[in-house]
Formats: structure tokens, sequence, C-alpha cells
């Protein structure tokens, strides 16, 4: 897309549902940082935290301003991977605090909620391959599933 070129549907209203799960992570990987603690995986999800930030950053100027800033797209791409790694890799130092997460998550009820947090992502990972970025309707699916998918986490590590 060019600066200029924004495409049609990009609402105040899909920007403002885009921020959803960016903070349902934020509160996950709080929850998270708070059992695990390590440093590294609070760096890793203040990294993946931006990337996503910097994803809302670029619907709200598509909404808004009507300008297209394609870096603010395009890190996401490669600014959370990073952060996700970090996180995990922060994890795996801590493993006595992961394994203490990891089982009160296959426990019921939360085992639920992570069975469709996981679900969710799988499905992220589809439309991430097969679904256009500058299409309105794809936005809009992604982020409802995106949603209830870091809805679905954040319940369960707080069941």
């Amino acid at each position: 897309m060019r600066p200029d070129a924004v495409p049609e549907g990009f609402t105040a209203a899909l920007a403002a549902l885009d921020a959803v799960p960016v903070v349902l992570f934020c509160l996950s990987s709080i929850v998270l940082g708070r059992r695990i603690t390590s440093p590294l995986f609070v760096v890793g999800s203040v990294v993946a935290f931006a990337g996503g930030a910097g994803k809302v950053a670029w619907k709200a100027l598509l909404a808004l301003a009507r300008r297209d800033v394609p870096i603010l797209a395009r890190q996401m791409r490669y600014v959370m991977p990073l952060g996700f790694a970090l996180m995990a890799a922060g994890a795996v130092m801590r493993l006595d605090a992961l394994a203490g997460v990891l089982a009160s998550l296959v426990r019921p009820p939360a085992v639920l909620a992570l069975v469709a947090w996981a679900a969710c992502m799988v499905a992220m990972s589809y439309m991430a391959v097969h679904n256009r970025q500058d299409v309105a309707r794809d936005n809009w699916v992604e982020e409802v599933v995106n949603t209830v998918g870091q809805a679905a986490l954040l319940l369960a590590l707080l069941l």
C-alpha cells in the first residue's frame, strides 16, 4: 500500500477492537510474569506488547488520519516473534515456576479455556497465511478471533 492509499473499511471501531487483544495479552503477561519471575520473560513480554501496540497504532492512523505507515504494520512480523522467543527463553530458565503454571492450566476448568485459546491461535496462524492485511473484513475476523483467544488465555490463567 502507498502512504496515500488507505483501504476501505478501516474504521475507528476496528482500530479500537484491535487494541483489545493487545491489552488482554498484556494482562496475561503480567499474570505469567508474576508467576514465572524471569526478567527475560518480562523483557520478551514488553517486546511482544510493543509489536502489538505498533499494529494498533497502524490501524488507528488508517482509521483516524487516513494515513498508511507501512512500517507499523510490517514490524509486527519481526517484533512479536522476537518477544515470544524471549518469553519462551525466560520461561525455560525458570522450569520450576513454568511447571507450576502448566499444572494449573491443565486442570478443569482452566483446561477448557486453554483449549479455546489454542484453537484461536491455530485459527490466527491460518489467517496470517491466508487473509489479506489490507482487507477490512479479514481484519474484523482476525480481531474477533484474537480477542476471544486472548480472553480465554487470561481466563485460564486466572482460574
